[in-house]
């Protein structure tokens, strides 16, 4: 069964440094097989039968010597993101993007989240989708109480679509 795994703030900056390889190399170290990455924001295509996020953080965090927060989805998953997404008609690629989550926010988180007017977005499950007109970093999003949320841009949700596929 194929699955992706994101994984939250690495190789931002120049902090977190994780080469994509020595990635690869961790999650095959852990069973899984056909390992794809993509781009160096931490994006793994794998398949394996039942992966487990903690053994995921844990052998991450052994291997480069800080925890990450990992994000897990089956391909059935990711293969809802699509027609989920409200804003299809405005998603160019870079004006959308999706905050995945590892569990479903309680009501009170979601009203912590806070952007700047002209911002929108909608909860769906596990994921919140965006739309930034000005684009992410104009739009002061703060996803407020949401924890161990990482975010990616649709270009990205619909090419990790593809390696999926």
């Amino acid at each position: 069964m194929k699955h992706v795994a994101l994984l939250r703030g690495i190789n931002v900056g120049g902090h977190r440094p994780v080469p994509m390889s020595a990635l690869r190399a961790t999650f095959e170290g852990l069973g899984s097989s056909e390992v794809q990455t993509y781009i160096q924001s931490g994006n793994v295509v794998f398949e394996a039968d039942a992966p487990e996020v903690e053994l995921i953080e844990a052998a991450i965090e052994k291997e480069f010597g800080f925890r990450v927060d990992v994000i897990l989805r089956s391909a059935a998953g990711w293969a809802s993101l699509d027609a989920r997404n409200p804003y299809t008609q405005e998603a160019d690629g870079t004006r959308v993007h999706v905050a995945f989550l590892n569990t479903v926010p309680d009501p009170a988180q979601i009203v912590t989240i806070r952007a700047r007017p002209g911002n929108v977005w909608t909860v769906s499950g596990r994921e919140v989708y965006l739309h930034t007109p000005d684009g992410l970093g104009q739009s002061g999003l703060n996803l407020g109480q949401l924890k161990h949320a990482t975010v990616r841009n649709w270009r990205t949700v619909q090419r990790l679509a593809q390696l999926l596929s």
